[in-house]
């Protein structure tokens, strides 16, 4: 059993020690199939820079990933950014290709919109940024891909691809256990709770991305990335109350259910 760190500083964000009882993966457990489709509430400027993409045949190294390709899958919250990854099979000349159309596209759409181009790289990853007085309103980011766990898709964008929903939650399970910010915490309980995936599922196709390390030590830096997020905001720091209870309740189903063993 490994215990986690709780918060004793008292309030309304206060529980007991949570102890998070090993879980026995069956490794021959594969997610259903879920086909893709386009969601209904997508910022414009993502729209306007997936059709104007549509024109680029090499678009078709672009694969669909992170919480935008969810959105396909489990359409339940706005974002302004498009993630992708590196289709694997693309070379270096492929990879300039698009570059230059991204460029191009966002270009066009900055000249459109009077928006200023932006270009970040941060590791592996490309940022491609929309700028308004001197703030990021939108964003494309395109990073290498790691572990590929089923062959990819056609998107609702010919003829850029998506990740398979079994490669979607194992990323998103990768960024809950990594990272820990809290859409990814929300994120991951609304695929449950729609009854797209079960937790041991989730964590089965995490540990499928990841064979060489430990579920139990993943299970317990997901508890601490909880526990630090209850001390970084407690629940009487916010102020919504519709937010608030979200939160509350978001973080209690963790606690109870996806580190439970449940």
């Amino acid at each position: 059993m490994v215990t986690a760190p709780t918060n004793r500083s008292g309030g309304a964000d206060q529980e007991e020690t949570l102890s998070i009882t090993p879980v026995l993966i069956n490794f021959g457990c594969r997610m259903r199939q879920i086909q893709p489709s386009k969601p209904h509430d997508l910022d414009p400027l993502a729209v306007e820079l997936l059709g104007g993409l549509g024109a680029f045949p090499g678009a078709r190294h672009i694969v669909l990933g992170g919480y935008f390709a969810l959105k396909h899958y489990c359409d339940y919250r706005v974002t302004h950014d498009v993630d992708a990854w590196w289709s694997e099979e693309s070379t270096g000349e492929d990879r300039d290709a698009v570059r230059a159309a991204l460029r191009l596209v966002l270009t066009e759409i900055g000249q459109r919109r009077a928006l200023d181009l932006q270009q970040r790289r941060f590791g592996d990853t490309e940022s491609w940024e929309l700028i308004r007085a001197g703030r990021k309103i939108f964003s494309m980011q395109i990073a290498s891909r790691t572990v590929q766990l089923e062959p990819y898709l056609p998107s609702p964008w010919p003829p850029l691809q998506i990740e398979s929903f079994a490669d979607n939650v194992g990323s998103k399970m990768n960024a809950l256990v990594q990272r820990g910010a809290p859409r990814d915490f929300l994120d991951v309980r609304q695929l449950v709770i729609a009854g797209l995936a079960t937790p041991l599922e989730c964590w089965s196709v995490w540990q499928r991305k990841n064979p060489d390390l430990l579920l139990a030590e993943a299970r317990a830096e997901v508890a601490r990335h909880l526990h630090e997020l209850q001390l970084r905001r407690p629940l009487g720091s916010i102020v919504d109350p519709a937010e608030r209870e979200r939160a509350g309740e978001t973080r209690r189903w963790f606690r109870e259910v996806f580190l439970s063993g449940a």
